[in-house]
């Protein structure tokens, strides 16, 4: 079966299959039959035509199918010699077409002549030609309003599959139109998506790339804090170690110097202590002298009386000295009656103290006036003596 495609004239395409039927001789005794099986067909849909110049009979058919195919079929065939071609008829039936073409059955004699049958056939013959012309230019018409009816069928379905093939194209456009738009914007959407993506990936990799870079530059700065740290706290223990080395120096120096100075009070005080004792010995043999001269001298002769305590204890006597000399000679006494005092409270002598470098300012003072005194006492009892 081959298919044939309309020309591009209209808006559809029909498409028209050919369909070979298959067709089968029958010879009678009186008739021959031609039988063509055509499933699917109508009666209205076939048309059987006998042309007399060239004794055929054709066939046709056509019948829509799915959607915008025709399925149709000629079939033409050469009607035998012995048939009458006036009493050729048809019938339709269960999809199967059977054309009957009845046999003669007189036999001509030659060279006979002609008799009043022989007439009466030839009027017989040309009235059922006549007929036959009647019922073919009938067919014809029926045929030509068949044809016409038909025609205006396929028209209509024409137009119709026009109109359904113009809303199918309209509706064809508009879901491309609308797959072509939603394309678009998914497309659209996907681009936004990947640029907010990468916008994102590139956000993030500056915000890691600053965050590196901080983070090193904080190191950088820690590291750079704490050698600065390190070498200021090395440089405050190399100037603390040096301050204390000098400090160290310094106090061994100052130690030194104390400890000078205290041997030197102790040999003062050990000078003043020998010069006291020789100060009391003198004074002790001045007082004998004095005695002895009051007892041999008489008492004009008497000097301005002033208390004087021997140092020795047990023994307190009155000579009389000038005034300038008792009250030197009183206040030599309170120092030392204070400085044996303090030392009595103290529990510590003033040896122990210069020992222990534990002699304070006004002590040292103190000292120094005792000496003074001493002195002075010592002076007293060699201008007396």
């Amino acid at each position: 079966m081959a298919s044939r495609q309309q020309p591009r004239g209209t808006v559809l395409e029909v498409q028209y299959e050919d369909f070979v039927p298959k067709s089968d001789w029958k010879d009678q005794p009186e008739t021959t039959l031609f039988t063509i099986d055509l499933p699917g067909f109508t009666k209205e849909q076939i048309k059987v035509m006998y042309v007399h110049a060239s004794k055929m009979i054709r066939v046709t058919g056509e019948r829509p199918l799915a959607g915008q195919r025709w399925s149709r079929f000629n079939k033409v065939f050469t009607v035998p010699h012995n048939c009458l071609a006036n009493k050729i008829h048809g019938s339709f039936n269960n999809n199967t077409l059977t054309i009957t073409m009845p046999k003669e059955t007189i036999t001509k004699m030659p060279n006979l002549p002609e008799t009043s049958e022989t007439v009466a056939d030839k009027v017989e013959k040309l009235q059922e030609k006549r007929l036959l012309e009647e019922s073919i230019r009938k067919e014809k018409e029926v045929e030509a309003e068949k044809k016409k009816k038909l025609l205006e069928e396929k028209e209509g379905i024409l137009r119709k599959l026009q109109e359904q093939a113009k809303a199918n194209e309209m509706a064809e456009a508009r879901k491309l139109e609308e797959e072509a738009t939603a394309k678009e914007m998914a497309e659209a959407r996907r681009l936004q998506e990947e640029a907010k993506a990468k916008e994102k990936a590139e956000a993030r990799k500056l915000l890691l790339a600053a965050a590196a870079k901080e983070k090193a530059e904080a190191r950088k700065l820690q590291e750079a804090a704490a050698a600065k740290e390190k070498a200021e706290a090395r440089r405050l223990q190399e100037e603390a170690k040096v301050k204390e080395i000098a400090e160290a120096r310094k106090l061994q120096e100052a130690v030194a110097k104390e400890r000078a100075e205290a041997r030197r009070l102790q040999e003062e005080v050990k000078a003043k202590e020998k010069v006291l004792e020789e100060a009391a010995l003198e004074r002790k043999s001045m007082d004998e002298s004095v005695r002895k001269e009051k007892i041999l001298m008489p008492e004009e002769r008497k000097l301005p009386e002033l208390d004087y305590t021997d140092s020795t204890p047990g023994s307190r006597t009155t000579k009389p000295l000038s005034r300038g000399a008792s009250e030197a000679v009183k206040s030599a006494e309170e120092k030392l009656s204070y400085l044996v005092v303090k030392e009595k409270k103290s529990g510590n002598g003033i040896m122990e103290k210069i020992s222990g470098r534990e002699i304070t300012s006004e002590e040292k003072k103190l000292m120094v006036n005792v000496g003074v005194a001493a002195l002075v006492i010592f002076a007293l009892g060699a201008y007396v003596s």
